[in-house]
C-alpha cells in the first residue's frame, strides 16, 4: 500500500480513525438510532450519573453548543433527563433513562464487536505492543513534547 502524500503520523492516525468513526456511526444509527456523538453522551451519563453539560463537553472532545443541542435531542427522545444541579442551581446534571440505558448497553456490544473486527488484522501480540504504544504516545501528548520554537529564527 503506497504512503499518502501527507504522509506525517498524525494525519495517517487521523484518516483512520476519521473512516472507522463514520463506519461506527452509521452501524450505530442503523442499529439503535443514535449517532457517534449522541452515543458519547449517552455513555458518559451512564457511566457517570449526574455528569454536567461541561464536563460532557470536556471528556467527549465536543464544543459546548454542540452538547447542549445533543442533550436537548435527546432528552426530547426520552434517552436522558436534565436535573437542575443539586449542589450549584447553575449546573445541569445529566440523567439516563431506562431506554437510555439499554441503547448504550446494545451499543456497547455492538462496539465490542467493532473493535474485535477492526483488531482482527493483528495478532494478539500485535494488540498488546499497539495498545502499549498507543499509551506511551497519550501521555507524551498530554505531557508536551520537544517542538520547535513558535517563531523559528531567521
Amino acid at each position: 500500500m503506497p504512503r499518502p502524500a501527507i504522509d506525517f503520523l498524525t494525519f495517517r492516525m487521523d484518516v483512520v480513525n476519521d473512516q472507522a468513526k463514520q463506519m461506527a456511526s452509521a452501524i450505530y444509527e442503523d442499529a439503535c438510532d443514535v449517532n457517534l456523538r449522541e452515543l458519547r453522551v449517552l455513555r458518559l451519563a451512564h457511566r457517570r450519573p449526574g455528569i454536567t453539560q461541561g464536563e460532557v463537553s470536556s471528556e467527549a472532545r465536543l464544543e459546548k453548543t454542540l452538547v447542549s443541542k445533543l442533550v436537548t435531542a435527546l432528552a426530547r427522545r426520552e434517552l436522558l433527563v436534565r436535573q437542575i444541579g443539586t449542589e450549584d442551581a447553575r449546573w445541569v446534571q445529566l440523567h439516563l433513562t431506562a431506554k437510555g440505558r439499554e441503547i448504550v448497553k446494545q451499543c456497547d456490544r455492538l462496539g465490542r464487536k467493532m473493535e474485535k473486527s477492526l483488531l482482527s488484522v493483528l495478532s494478539s501480540e500485535e494488540v498488546e505492543v499497539f495498545e502499549a504504544c498507543l499509551a506511551k504516545l497519550a501521555v507524551q501528548v498530554e505531557s508536551g513534547f520537544d517542538v520547535l520554537p513558535r517563531k523559528l529564527s531567521r
